[in-house]
């Protein structure tokens, strides 16, 4: 049952893409031994180090995309460093923190932590001016 989790990783890498950000690779590999979890590796394209992403199967899709946004954020800054620690970038504190993985309604978005503001649905940053 990767398949589902590989989609939702490919669906949050539209906003690594539109940073400009190197992607990583995806490997359809369960990982996680329990039954209640979906996982998937992402390895680094530069140095094929990898960090496995996993979620419950049983949350509803929206929980599911905040959870493995959550992760892959985690991976984008681990991967990068100094030069994105805080991706993505918060419009309104932008040299403070990044904004985090929400889950507003039924929606997964990216938000300010501070202010709770959504700045853009999560698979949408740059795309009708919703850039971070």
């Amino acid at each position: 049952m990767t398949a589902k989790i590989v989609e939702i990783i490919r669906h949050v890498l539209r906003d690594v893409r539109s940073s400009g950000l190197e992607e990583p690779r995806i490997e359809d590999t369960a990982w996680n031994d329990d039954p209640q979890a979906i996982s998937a590796m992402i390895y680094s394209a530069r140095d094929s180090s990898g960090q496995g992403v996993s979620v419950r199967r049983d949350l509803p899709r929206a929980e599911q995309l905040v959870s493995v946004a959550d992760q892959v954020q985690e991976w984008v800054i681990e991967e990068n460093g100094p030069i994105n620690s805080n991706w993505p970038q918060c419009p309104w504190h932008p040299n403070n923190h990044p904004m985090a993985a929400r889950l507003v309604g039924d929606q997964g978005v990216w938000a300010c932590p501070v202010l709770l503001t959504p700045a853009a649905i999560i698979g949408g940053l740059g795309v009708n001016g919703a850039d971070a």
